[in-house]
């Protein structure tokens, strides 16, 4: 890891440069997933053989202090980088392996040192994606349905949630049928969510306070997505609230 403001850089952690796979030896990757809010860890995994397809069903998710030290895995988990958040001087994210967005994801959350990961909703046949943490630390906002196994990729119907860490529940919104809520992002003072309400990959800006939903405030075209996943990238502007 290099540090921006010394240009020194000094090593974290290592792994094999080649491991065993299909018969064969290949090469692995080193995936760099997310920073905690604070800087002192790092939430990454490991791609054997560089393969995309090995990837998209899942890898081991895995967090090491960014000082170097001991490596701890959290479990399988989608290489997305808006499935991982942090909070509260943990991190909130979507665990399960196998590449539909909608089929046995849970919604987890681990604390260092020791990085167990909890369900954050214990009960029900539901999946998850994309967590963000809310102001106040207390709570995340996330996309949640009803499980399903259908790969269809536009088959989606995700509602935005609010979940408390210490596990209570509250639903913010749900979409018109045929449609999806996707990539919530909280403003600043935690009072509202910018989302993209999607329909067969095309979506449009949303914004949700205070229990109303008001938009679309802009098209944002067309994106395939992947298997139910969707990540818009959406951003508040400089001096929103």
């Amino acid at each position: 890891m290099t540090d921006e403001r010394t240009h020194r850089s000094h090593p974290v952690v290592s792994e094999p440069a080649s491991s065993r796979h299909g018969g064969g030896r290949e090469t692995s990757g080193l995936i760099l997933l997310h920073f905690t809010s604070d800087g002192r860890w790092i939430v990454f995994a490991i791609e054997p053989g560089h393969s995309n397809s090995l990837a998209a069903d899942g890898l081991a998710l895995r967090v090491v202090a960014a000082n170097g030290g001991r490596v701890r895995k959290l479990g399988p988990a989608l290489p997305a980088a808006d499935y991982l958040a942090s909070c509260a001087g943990g991190l909130a994210f979507i665990g399960g392996g196998d590449r539909i967005a909608t089929h046995a994801k849970r919604l987890l959350f681990a604390r260092p040192p020791r990085w167990r990961a909890r369900p954050l909703w214990r009960k029900g046949n539901r999946s998850f994606a994309s967590p963000t943490c809310a102001p106040d630390q207390q709570s995340v906002a996330v996309l949640s349905q009803r499980g399903s196994d259908d790969a269809a990729f536009f088959s989606t119907r995700w509602e935005l949630w609010r979940v408390a860490l210490t596990g209570s529940h509250t639903l913010l919104d749900a979409p018109p049928r045929g449609f999806a809520d996707e990539s919530p992002l909280w403003s600043r003072d935690g009072r509202s969510l910018l989302f993209v309400r999607e329909r067969n990959g095309y979506g449009r800006l949303m914004l949700w306070r205070a229990g109303h939903v008001i938009g679309p405030f802009a098209e944002l075209g067309y994106s395939l997505g992947y298997y139910g996943h969707h990540e818009w990238n959406v951003q508040w502007s400089v001096g929103a609230s």
